[in-house]
This record gives structure tokens, sequence and C-alpha cells, in this order.
């Protein structure tokens, strides 16, 4: 049996980030995804939240280090969050992606994706 995994889709933070002065003048909303592979099978029977991996817990983390750092590039904000999920929940494997939308003329959305582990 394939691992199982949760997610977030679209969600939306507000943070100060970018290169340019006119892109750190004002908080940015980034839209985040997030998948995460749950260590442990025992959800699929146990009904019980603490054999999962909360969602919401998740997406407060994530609020609190958007709110908490400035970058300059998505790619650290990328890493300390990949990071702090690790450690705290211990998936063996996460999918980040990380979008500016409408940052660059003509574009609906730049950003960048990661993966950290071995999905099993």
């Amino acid at each position: 049996m394939a691992t199982p995994l949760i997610f977030i889709k679209e969600m939306k933070v507000e943070t100060v980030i970018g290169v340019s002065d006119w892109e750190r003048a004002l908080p940015q909303t980034l839209i985040i995804d997030l998948e995460m592979a749950l260590n442990s099978h025992q959800s699929l029977t146990s009904d019980l939240i603490k054999d999962t991996i909360d969602y919401a817990v998740v997406a407060d983390r994530i609020r609190s280090i958007t709110s908490n750092h400035t970058f300059k590039l998505l790619e650290p904000l990328a890493h300390l969050i990949l990071e702090t999920l690790e450690k705290e929940f211990h998936t063996p494997w996460m999918k980040l992606t990380i979008s500016k939308p409408y940052i660059l003329q003509e574009v609906k959305t730049v950003g960048v994706v990661f993966e950290k582990g071995m999905r099993t």
C-alpha cells in the first residue's frame, strides 16, 4: 500500500519578501501548496487525530514562519518551512510549492517547488 498523504492547497499567506525595494515595501500574498506523507498507516484504522498529521497545526506553523521572518528569496523561506515541518511532524516525504502571483507582467505566477525525503 502506498503511503497516505495529507495536503494543503492554495493557502494564502502574507509576508515581506522580494529583492527589489518596491517588493519589500508592503507584505505580499504568497500561495502555498503542500503534500506530506504520513509516517504511519495507523490513522487508516484508528480515527484519532494523534495518529495522523493535523493540517490545522501545519497551517499554523506555516503562518507563523511567514509572519515572523522576512526573506529576499523564496528558496530560504521554503527551506525553513520544510525543516520546521520535518522536525515537528517526522514526515518521510514532503512536496512544497510556493507561488508569487502577478509579480511579473503578463505572468500569472512564479515560484519554487521543493521535495524532501523519500516517498514510498
